[in-house]
């Protein structure tokens, strides 16, 4: 009931801050604070719900864990939340707005869903965040590892993160990292097929495979290079894909894909975007042949669901399940960090490319 006009954007409150907002898919949800309606430089305009921080968790935390979430997973999602959306307050400055709503950031739907046990962990962990080294760590999670997480570097490009590595994802003896790199494929392929002693254990994404056909793979990366006018886009066929790098978490760090228009490289996290399968960058291959010996296909064999890095969300539930709490879940997939309330001498955000280059110059 309150509208402010101008030429570039419409205000929108409400009297006891609570607006609700058809969405064009349909679905109708409630948002706290106010909104605008601002142009963007797409020609059309971006919907901005402004809020505050401790509002804006109530409308990601029980969309990012699940509402049936152990009550100690829910507040070390809640720490991490907090402190990814503090971290990241500078990515869409360009754009006029702090946070997108989708898993590009985090899932944002307001308060119509908000739940008694993610406010409960929420009002629990008020102000903490997770830091290292004094700055907010790059609060990175994801649904499930498939029995390793990843480091920073083995899914984008940049800076290692020093508490941000490959770790076995389990309170037990199941795997030695340092004697049995998963960097070698025979050991991936052992690794791959145990099943019990995780976090994950149990889990329908912690092992997964899938086949698929070259016709389909040819049709799912004509996709993603027509989406990035990629010079290659309109290829008639794949003949073959091999993985010719791998970390030593197990992640295909590259791909080398064969088509009729010349070799295509893809690498990390792009791989799950070029193909369907796979649904985690942590498989092997096996080729699939037909009655004559002819390649048709490739059957996809891994773990995990999503980029692998930092907590595991599933994981979270088991350890939360044994009697851990929120914030040694926390410092379990993100070792060496502490957790803190917000005080004026944590660092929000350092370039880390520009730590790096200073580190180097010294």
């Amino acid at each position: 009931n309150g509208y402010r006009y101008n030429r570039r954007a419409v205000d929108i409150s409400s009297g006891n801050n609570r607006i609700q907002v058809v969405h064009p898919e349909g679905v109708t949800r409630l948002y706290g604070g106010s909104l605008r309606m601002q142009p963007n430089a797409y020609g059309n305009y971006t919907l901005v719900n402004f809020v505050p921080l401790e509002t804006y968790l109530r409308g990601v935390v029980p969309h990012e864990i699940g509402p049936q979430a152990p009550p100690a997973a829910v507040e070390a999602q809640a720490i991490l939340a907090r402190t990814y959306t503090l971290r990241n307050l500078r990515r869409f400055g360009i754009d006029d707005y702090e946070l997108c709503a989708t898993t590009d950031c985090q899932v944002y739907w307001g308060l119509g869903d908000a739940s008694a046990r993610a406010d409960r962990a929420i009002a629990a962990t008020r102000s903490l965040v997770a830091t290292y080294e004094n700055e907010l760590v790059d609060a990175l999670y994801s649904s499930t590892t498939g029995g390793i997480t990843a480091p920073f570097e083995d899914v984008w490009n940049g800076p290692a993160r020093p508490y941000l590595q490959a770790r076995v994802d389990s309170t037990g003896l199941v795997w030695d990292l340092a004697q049995k790199s998963l960097g070698n494929e025979a050991n991936l392929r052992e690794f791959l097929n145990l099943k019990q002693g995780f976090n994950e254990t149990g889990w329908n994404r912690f092992r997964w495979s899938y086949s698929t056909s070259l016709k389909d793979m040819t049709e799912f990366l004509n996709k993603y290079l027509g989406n990035r006018n990629h010079p290659m886009t309109g290829i008639q066929k794949i003949e073959s894909v091999k993985i010719t790098e791998r970390s030593p978490s197990g992640r295909v760090l590259t791909m080398e894909v064969q088509t009729d228009k010349g070799p295509l490289e893809i690498s990390k996290d792009q791989i799950r975007n070029a193909f369907y399968p796979p649904i985690s960058t942590l498989f092997y291959l096996d080729p699939m042949l037909d009655e004559n010996q002819a390649l048709k296909g490739y059957t996809f064999v891994g773990g995990g669901f999503g980029h692998g890095v930092g907590l595991s969300q599933t994981g979270a539930y088991r350890l939360a399940e044994l009697g851990w709490n929120g914030e040694r879940i926390v410092q379990f997939y993100f070792p060496g960090t502490q957790i803190q309330p917000l005080n004026e001498a944590i660092v929000f955000w350092r370039d880390p490319m520009v730590t790096e280059n200073q580190g180097e110059e010294g």
